[in-house]
């Protein structure tokens, strides 16, 4: 060990590098003449498809989810056709009034939509008002930026960030 600390490896253990050189080189200058590099269309379409507002779905702690194409929801939810790709949100709900995979969110051209998947307690919209309409068990409904919603008695608002 020598005084500042460090430990000196013996004589011989590492061989002697001879690119130990000081000098600094300027790398040369690059040509004008290299080819730009274009994305394939494929990538542009995604990058335009990005350009849209992401839709998240807001819990009540305030945590907000981002729905990627689709997202099944419940107190414990399991993918099945034709969702197997589909992300999961499993919910806390301590009235258990959420069923195991209660609904599904799905991102669509006009938006975002939402179905009943045959749960036991139900999907309502609230409106401005306050006033909640059940949706049709099995029937995909597109909902609003802003919008709440009930899954059974527990609380989803349904945002734009």
């Amino acid at each position: 060990m020598d005084s500042s600390g460090f430990i000196t490896p013996p004589p011989g253990l590492i061989p002697p590098r001879h690119d130990t050189d000081t000098r600094t080189e300027r790398m040369p200058a690059r040509t004008p003449s290299l080819p730009a590099f274009n994305p394939p269309a494929a990538a542009q379409q995604d990058a335009q498809q990005d350009a849209s507002p992401a839709w998240l779905v807001m819990l009540p702690t305030g945590a907000r989810v981002r729905v990627k194409g689709a997202l099944l929801v419940g107190r414990n939810p399991v993918r099945f056709e034709p969702w197997m790709s589909a992300d999961l949100l499993p919910v806390d709900d301590p009235a258990r009034s959420v069923s195991k995979t209660h609904a599904v969110l799905e991102e669509s051209v006009e938006g975002i939509r939402i179905t009943d998947l045959h749960s036991t307690n139900g999907v309502s919209v609230l409106d401005a008002a306050g006033t909640a309409t059940a949706l049709v068990p099995g029937v995909a409904t597109s909902l609003d930026a802003g919008t709440m919603v009930l899954l059974g008695s527990y609380r989803l608002q349904l945002v734009t960030g």
